[in-house]
């Protein structure tokens, strides 16, 4: 009987009405009975394995990409894997046009809590956003806390908020395959990347994924051991506003603060070694191990910025050709957690092995690519013509924060 006035009370309701009912009782049930745990597959789907490149991507000899006239550099980026970006979309476009972003959020979330670590990198197609507010009401309500890119020295700002520019780097600079933040103790768990204006097809401008096992394997033991065994040290030397020779981050800008207190602050809270010059320039380093356990798993993974945090880069980048400076004021330095100097030979054979395992695909309009940032790496190509790409950075805190680097 109950079940006949439910059925009649639901053929009664609106389009809109029944949608809204609908998204009740998912929440109502799934998340409150193991029977009906699966809320996110009502309204995601799973997509056939993205399509190839469209135009072959050469790496081999690519200009402002570091390492890439090495012999052993790859001559194109490879194509996606069959579930490398793993891809969904909403099941039907009702669902699509009529859920809100809150709504979106919640499927989206318990897909994530459920696939993230599965995958590694989950793309999302066909969400109602439009444009970086959008993207920032779909991060809000992803009810992850939000993390302060404070002490990052990536070339990015604030578009609005938990928003930033993915890259402020020059077009004509291809930005290297990295975990984000693996050289500070305060890194991000979960990358979330939003395109407004995708690239035109053949000018570039790819987002270029790796999953850390893949290279790590690749790499061998008689690599990675001495770093297992020696630790690494981050070293960053950053210019003063007014006095930096050339156009990249500075102090004031990496610490969002004119004040050098506040810096002082950050540094020894976190745990770096800090020095200033007589014109007030900064030289700070960190001593960190080359993996960490995954936050969710507790995983030991490779994780570190060895060859992307070196002079081996900003040498061949277009800010620093003009910049004729000696090694110990390049931004970024990498040695060995005891001090020793890492071979660069090893620099570009491992930029290489990096490169060999990694994969691109074409964005469209509105996609939304989430990164395990402790499985997979990222990194941006070189492009043309016009290209809006956002990006937000969240700690995902399963364990507490000071376990993970023990």
């Amino acid at each position: 009987m109950a079940y006949k006035l439910i059925s009649r009370y639901y053929k009664k309701l609106s389009q809109q009405s029944r949608m809204q009912w609908r998204t009740w009782m998912y929440k109502r049930y799934c998340f409150n009975s193991q029977s009906y745990r699966d809320y996110s597959s009502a309204f995601l789907q799973n997509e056939s394995p993205l399509p190839e490149l469209s135009v072959p991507v050469q790496l081999a000899g690519r200009k402002y990409l570091p390492g890439s006239w090495h012999h052993q550099f790859p001559q194109q980026l490879n194509n996606p894997q069959p579930d490398f970006p793993h891809v969904v979309t909403p099941s039907n476009t009702t669902d699509a046009a009529n859920l809100s972003l809150t709504d979106w959020a919640t499927v989206v979330r318990q897909y994530l809590d459920d696939n993230l670590t599965k995958y590694g990198a989950v793309l999302v197609r066909s969400l109602p956003i439009q444009n970086e507010t959008h993207f920032s009401q779909l991060v809000s309500q992803l009810k992850y806390n939000p993390q302060s890119y404070k002490g990052g020295i990536g070339n990015r700002h604030s578009k609005v908020t938990n928003v930033m520019t993915a890259s402020d780097e020059p077009k004509e600079c291809s930005i290297e395959l990295h975990n984000e933040m693996a050289y500070s103790p305060n890194w991000s768990d979960l990358i979330i990347f939003y395109c407004k204006i995708p690239p035109a097809l053949g000018h570039g401008g790819h987002t270029c994924i790796a999953k850390v096992s893949d290279y790590v394997d690749r790499l061998g033991q008689d690599i990675t051991q001495p770093f297992l065994k020696r630790g690494l040290r981050y070293q960053n030397y950053l210019f003063s506003q007014g006095s930096v020779p050339y156009k990249y981050i500075t102090w004031q800008q990496s610490f969002q603060t004119k004040e050098k207190a506040e810096v002082e602050e950050f540094c020894t809270n976190a745990g770096y070694t800090y020095k200033w010059d007589d014109n007030e320039n900064l030289t700070y380093y960190i001593d960190l191990p080359a993996v960490v356990n995954h936050s969710k798993t507790s995983k030991l993974s490779w994780f570190n910025q060895i060859y992307q945090h070196s002079p081996t880069y900003t040498r061949e980048h277009p800010s620093f050709e003009v910049a004729d400076l000696p090694l110990d004021k390049h931004p970024l330095q990498c040695y060995f957690g005891d001090g020793g100097e890492i071979s660069e030979d090893i620099l570009f054979y491992m930029r290489s092995v990096n490169w060999q395992v990694a994969v691109g695909f074409e964005w469209q309009a509105g996609d939304v690519l989430f990164l395990d940032n402790v499985l997979v790496q990222h990194s941006r190509l070189s492009f043309e013509g016009p290209r809006k790409v956002y990006a937000s950075y969240l700690p995902v805190e399963y364990l507490a924060r000071d376990t993970l680097r023990k």
